[in-house]
């Protein structure tokens, strides 16, 4: 006669049971392998601490802009570069090592594998992680270490060139001739309106020929009816003149000579003095109105400053920089950014973005606190391009 089983009351071959004590076993397994190979486990924690940093040594390389500790000066990023280099390779043999040492382990590991006939063969658990999380990150370990510059740089460079400006109200891009173009070739500044993506107006630069200190930024043309540029985003100040010898800066103002008028009237607006040594800095004071005579707009100084020493970077001379306002009674700098570079574009050194922010004061974004800069900016592009496009240079 057999027994009845009480409610709720399960034998051993119960499939929830058998479970139960299933999980209970794998758990205790892994509990033993975790204090059998405890060092090997902490030596495992450390070389993925090592390649996190070696990510992050990648992430400084490829994103140099804002400044950090490693590339302060060009020499210092240098240093860094040839370094990151000199790790690399035999970082990327030792990971290489490990993750074979690691397969080899888990092929003859009885916790990822079963016995079939005289051989053991990984679970089907084993399998789909290795494929989707083991195989992949294994292959960024033995690969980036190496050549993850070369990898990164142009994924970062293009993000960088269609997004570093986003929060910005406008962007220009420098857009300067190469030495293998026509002399007639202008080098320009087009800017856009960042919300739209369009292309608002043009300036050129224009001077310094035959070894002459004088140069000019003026208005080109515009690339949208006038009408239809936003009134804070509208170019009055059309005409910037450089004396690189004394380091002064003048500016013109156009606009209509009365409300509604379609005569306009040109007139000085700004002046100033500037400071193109390693840190780059303006003294400018300027009344730049709006495109309407009935929006008066009181006279300024503006001191600025850039954020970080050589704004002039690296053997192909690339201005590299965030310029900011100085506060007038402390003489230090304050967290408004008028301007910062972003990045050439990728394939084209000729082309490089810069985000424009402008000042809080009334008045247009490319004011003088934008237009002034961004005209030297210019002029120094023109020395990169000439520099990264010769021939024998290996850019």
């Amino acid at each position: 006669m057999s027994l009845a089983m009480k409610p709720g009351q399960m034998t051993v071959s119960d499939p929830l049971n058998k479970r139960t004590y299933r999980i209970r076993d794998i758990t205790s397994q892994f509990v033993r392998e975790l204090r059998r190979y405890w060092f090997e486990i902490l030596l495992l924690t450390l070389w993925l601490l090592l390649n996190a940093g070696d990510g992050v040594w990648l992430y400084f390389f490829v994103d140099p802009n804002p400044r950090t500790a490693v590339n302060k000066t060009s020499g210092k990023f240098k240093a860094f570069e040839v370094m990151m280099y000199i790790f690399g390779f035999p970082w990327s043999l030792l990971n290489g090592l490990i993750v074979y040492h690691f397969c080899a382990a888990a092929a003859s590991s009885p916790f990822v594998t079963k016995p079939v006939g005289r051989r053991r063969r990984p679970t089907w658990w084993f399998i789909l992680l290795f494929i989707f999380i083991i195989a992949p990150i294994s292959a960024v370990l033995v690969i980036f270490p190496a050549v993850g510059s070369w990898i990164l740089v142009p994924i970062v460079q293009s993000w960088a060139w269609n997004h570093r400006c986003d929060e910005y109200p406008m962007f220009a891009v420098l857009d300067s001739r190469s030495v293998q173009d026509p002399s007639y070739i202008p080098n320009v500044a087009r800017f856009y309106q960042t919300e739209t993506d369009k292309l608002l107006f043009s300036y050129y630069l224009n001077g310094g020929e035959k070894g002459s200190n004088n140069w000019r930024f003026t208005l080109r043309e515009f690339h949208t009816d006038q009408s239809l540029v936003p009134i804070t985003l509208y170019p009055t100040l059309q005409s910037v003149q450089y004396e690189i010898g004394n380091a002064t800066i003048t500016g013109n103002c156009t606009v209509p000579a009365s409300p509604g008028s379609s005569n306009i009237t040109t007139t000085p607006c700004m002046t100033g003095t500037f400071d193109a040594g390693a840190w780059l800095s303006f003294n400018l004071t300027a009344a730049i109105p709006f495109n309407s005579t009935d929006t008066p707009v009181a006279s300024t100084t503006t001191l600025l400053r850039a954020l970080d020493k050589e704004w002039i970077f690296g053997d192909d001379k690339i201005p590299s920089l965030i310029l900011r306002t100085v506060n007038t009674l402390t003489g230090g700098l304050t967290t408004r950014t008028v301007l910062k570079t972003s990045v050439e574009k990728r394939g084209d050194c000729t082309a490089m973005k810069v985000c424009l922010a402008g000042t809080p004061r009334l008045g247009s974004v490319v004011g003088a606190e934008v237009m002034g800069p961004l005209g030297l900016l210019l002029i120094r592009q023109v020395n990169h391009a000439r520099i990264c496009t010769t021939p024998s240079n290996d850019y």
